[in-house]
């Protein structure tokens, strides 16, 4: 397998892992994190506030248990302003109204009995905020804010017995933005992982393997192209040798004696030497 496919593979792998552990993960936090986010949860008790400037967006809402809207859960249809509202009934409104929230004489609990918009479905209502009341407009949007503010201390409740919660509504938000991100990052990794080994595979399947002896091929097309050192010297070797024999052969065919003197020979005929030269 190729050295990059190997390498791609492996950091698929390792991400989709770490994705898988985000994923397990998720939500570890999140109860302490509400947690951490309700500031008070009682009645006629004391709860700590941090310091608001006047005018500004308050942090703190106020929900009141086991209280009721005109219309039911979804609030009822109002046609003056074509949408739905969230109103207390007019007896939960009274009650809200006699509850206090004091540090030195200071009241800093805004009640709210119109247009508090909470669709969702539990035992708890938003009857007000601390420091800061909202601002609507014609249509029931939320267009600025209002009030003195709040000191930071210890202020206490006078609800008649009544429980009711105070949170921080930007705990609170951040707590589900952090659960959010968490599952968005866990299945990034999961998903870049898989991307990333796919990718892999293909590598794998389509890319040569580089581990093979590089030297290999190039020994053996070097020794087919490339004579021999001693080829040189043995053909020339040969060559004298060659030469050699071939002048014994010769030397050795003068010295033979022909066929038809070596039957006279043998049949007792000698051949009469010429006659001198007078």
């Amino acid at each position: 397998m190729h050295t990059a496919a190997k390498v791609a593979i492996g950091i698929g792998i390792v991400t989709i892992i770490i994705g898988i552990i985000l994923l397990t993960t998720t939500g570890d936090d999140f109860d302490e994190d509400v947690e951490e986010g309700i500031v008070y949860e009682g009645a006629d008790g004391k709860t700590k506030v941090e310091n608001v400037e006047p005018n500004t967006g308050s942090k703190y809402w106020v929900h009141l248990v086991d209280a009721e809207f005109e219309g039911g859960g979804g609030g009822g249809y109002n046609e003056a302003h074509g949408n739905s509202t969230w109103n207390l009934t007019q007896s939960d409104c009274n009650l809200v109204r006699s509850f206090t929230l004091t540090y030195d004489d200071n009241q800093i609990f805004y009640p709210q009995c119109n247009y508090i918009e909470d669709s969702t479905e539990d035992k708890y209502i938003v009857i007000g905020r601390l420091c800061n009341t909202p601002v609507y407009d014609r249509y029931g949007w939320e267009v600025a804010n209002e009030g003195e503010g709040c000191r930071e201390g210890t202020y206490t409740w006078d609800t008649d017995g009544n429980e009711v919660m105070v949170y921080d509504v930007e705990a609170i938000f951040g707590a589900i933005i952090d659960i959010i991100m968490q599952a968005l990052g866990s299945f990034g990794a999961c998903c870049c992982g898989s991307v990333i080994l796919i990718i892999g595979i293909i590598m794998a399947a389509t890319m040569e393997d580089n581990n093979a002896n590089p030297y290999a091929h190039q020994t053996s097309t070097s020794t087919e192209q490339t004579p021999q050192a001693s080829s040189g010297w043995e053909e020339q070797e040969d060559y004298i040798h060659r030469q050699k024999d071939d002048k014994e052969v010769s030397e050795k065919s003068d010295m033979a004696i022909p066929e038809d003197k070596e039957e006279r020979k043998r049949s007792g005929e000698y051949e009469l030497p010429p006659p001198p030269e007078t």
